[in-house]
Formats: structure tokens, sequence, C-alpha cells
């Protein structure tokens, strides 16, 4: 197609001394996931996971092909199968994000997409898609805090403000209203360690 029908996806590139029967068989499938031929599409990573069970970019395509078709948790699976925590494999890890998206699962999507990012910064837009993320990650956590600390669940509120720290340790004002948090909960030299945190920021 003229046009990728899902420009999202991260083509699973595959390594050197691949044999080129996979290679093609591969890039087959993929222009067919990509004119939106799903059946055809899955049919051909099938023969290359047939003939290479563990073959990585077969099963982020894979991967692929279920996400189209609008089955996330099989996406997962596959993709998870294709970058095992000790072989970080970046299509693979921008698959995951993708599909866990689209479980609403946003902290989880996140961490997959800052994983691709760390094992390849080269892939486009994806800075630009971790920032973004990370922002309402970061706001969403926020709001956890503010409502357990509204109902004085102090440490369901110093829980989630740290998570919101971890998103973004830079951002003073976190450090300022967990300190406030702190201070309600009676405990006054935490409280002052975490102010003096945010005046290292602000």
């Amino acid at each position: 197609p003229t046009t990728p029908q899902h420009p999202d996806f991260v083509f699973p590139a595959t390594p050197p001394g691949t044999p080129q029967t996979l290679v093609d068989r591969l890039a087959r499938g993929w222009r067919l996931l990509q004119a939106n031929d799903l059946t055809a599409a899955d049919r051909e990573f099938a023969a290359v996971l047939t003939a290479s069970r563990d073959f990585a970019p077969a099963r982020a395509a894979a991967g692929y092909t279920a996400l189209a078709q609008t089955r996330a948790s099989d996406a997962v699976a596959h993709f998870d199968a294709a970058s095992p925590a000790d072989r970080p494999y970046a299509p693979a890890l921008v698959g995951r994000g993708l599909a866990l998206l689209a479980l609403t699962r946003e902290e989880g999507a996140l961490a997959s997409f800052e994983a691709a990012l760390a094992a390849d910064a080269s892939i486009p837009d994806l800075a630009e898609r971790v920032a973004t993320l990370r922002v309402r990650v970061v706001q969403d956590r926020i709001g956890r805090a503010e409502r357990a600390a509204a109902a004085e669940r102090w440490d369901e509120a110093r829980a989630a403000y740290r998570a919101a720290i971890e998103a973004s340790p830079d951002a003073a004002f976190l450090y300022r209203d967990l300190a406030a948090v702190e201070r309600r909960a009676g405990r006054p030299e935490t409280a002052l360690e975490l102010a003096r945190a945010a005046l290292v920021y602000d």
C-alpha cells in the first residue's frame, strides 16, 4: 500500500545472518499487515515461527497482527516472548507498550516504551511518546495521591507521591506536597527533609 495502515507499528528488523527465506517471508507478511490483510499476514508469520519457533522478529510481528485484530492480551504475550528481560528487543517493546495502552495500563506502557527507548533511541517519535505518556502517568499518580491525602490515607498518599517523584524526579512541587503529607501524618523530620529537596529543584 502507498500508505501504511498501522504507522505506529515498528518493523521487526532481522539480525545479520538470518536465512534469506525467513527475511523475505517476514517482509511479505509485514506488507500484508500494513495493507490490513491480517489473515494473510498471520499465515506468513505463523509459517516463519514454524520454521524458527524462537525467532524474535516473527514473534513480534505476530504480536502486531494480534494488536491490529484488537486482541491486545494475545499481543502482549507475543511481545513478551519476543523480548525477554535478558534480551530486550526494541520493536517488541514498542508493540508491548501499544498493547498495554489498548488495555488502559498506562504505567506498564510507559515502562515498556522507556525500555524500548533505552534499547534503540533511533525509533521515530518514541522519545516524544515517552515524554507525553510520562506526563499523563504523573498526573494520574498525583490525582491518586491528592485523593488519598484528602481522606487521610497517609500510606496510600505517600506511595502515590513517591511513584510520581520516580517518574518526574526534578518536580519541586511533588516534594513540597509530599512534605505536607508527612507533616500532617506526624513525621516532621521527614517533612523537613522533603522540603529541603524541593528547594534543591526550585
